[in-house]
C-alpha cells in the first residue's frame, strides 16, 4: 500500500493512521500469532532444529530495506519490492500460476522463485531469517514495540536468571531487558511458555 501511494504521488492518511493505531497497540504482534508467512519460518525452524536459534546480529537490515523499499518506489514509480519479495512469491507468483497455467512468465516470476528457495533455505540455518534481517513491515510494526500497550513483562523477583526464555527465542533476542520492547520481538509467547519459574506474563500497559 505505502508503495502503491508513492507511486501515485499521495499520501495515505488512512494508511499511515491504521499502521500507527495497531503499532500503538499491539507493537509487532501480528508477525508473532497472524502472519503466515511467519508461520512457514516457523515450521522450517523446527526442521532446522534446534541449530536455528542463534543471537540476531545486523538487526538494522529490515530498516535499510524498509528505506530501500521507499526510494525505489518513488524513483522507478513501480513497486520494485513486490517483484523481489520472497512472500509473494509464495501467496501470489505461484498460485496465479496454477490458476493461469497458459500465461506467458517472464524474468520476475524467475527471481520470485530464487529468492523464495533462498529465503527458505537461510530460514533452515537462522531461525525467523525473514523476520529478523529483511522485512520492511517488521521494521515498521517493531518500532512500536518500546510504546505499544500489549507486551511482555519480566517478574525479576521471580527469574532465577536460567535464561530459557533467550534459548527458546525464535528471534535470537539475547537479553532479558530486551523481551517485549526490541525492535526483534515478535510478542510470540515462547519466552513465557519456556519459563519455569512464570516469571514472564503478557501485560497490557495502563
Amino acid at each position: 500500500m505505502i508503495q502503491n501511494f508513492i507511486v501515485r504521488g499521495q499520501v495515505s492518511l488512512f494508511t499511515i493512521g491504521s499502521l500507527g493505531i495497531y503499532g500503538v497497540i499491539f507493537g509487532r504482534m501480528f508477525c508473532g500469532w497472524a502472519c503466515p508467512f511467519g508461520t512457514l519460518h516457523d515450521i522450517l525452524a523446527k526442521l532446522g532444529g534446534k541449530r536455528t536459534l542463534k543471537k540476531t546480529r545486523f538487526w538494522y537490515t529490515k530498516y535499510i530495506i524498509l528505506f530501500l523499499t521507499i526510494i525505489l518506489a518513488w524513483f522507478f514509480l513501480d513497486t520494485v519490492f513486490c517483484k523481489f519479495c520472497p512472500s509473494g512469491s509464495l501467496f501470489a507468483a505461484i498460485p496465479y500460476r496454477i490458476i493461469h497455467p497458459n500465461f506467458h512468465y517472464g524474468l520476475f516470476f524467475n527471481i520470485h522463485i530464487v529468492t523464495l528457495i533462498v529465503t527458505v533455505v537461510l530460514a533452515l540455518l537462522i531461525s525467523r531469517f525473514w523476520c529478523r534481517y529483511l522485512c520492511p513491515l517488521g521494521a515498521i510494526a517493531g518500532a512500536f514495540n518500546k510504546v505499544s500497550l500489549v507486551s511482555i513483562n519480566l517478574d525479576e523477583s521471580k527469574c532465577v536468571m536460567c535464561k530459557a526464555c533467550l534459548e527458546n527465542c525464535p528471534m535470537g533476542i539475547s537479553s532479558l531487558e530486551e523481551i517485549g520492547k526490541s525492535t526483534d520481538c515478535i510478542l510470540c509467547g515462547e519466552c513465557i511458555e519456556n519459563c519455569q519459574e512464570k516469571a514472564l506474563k503478557f501485560i497490557i500497559a495502563k
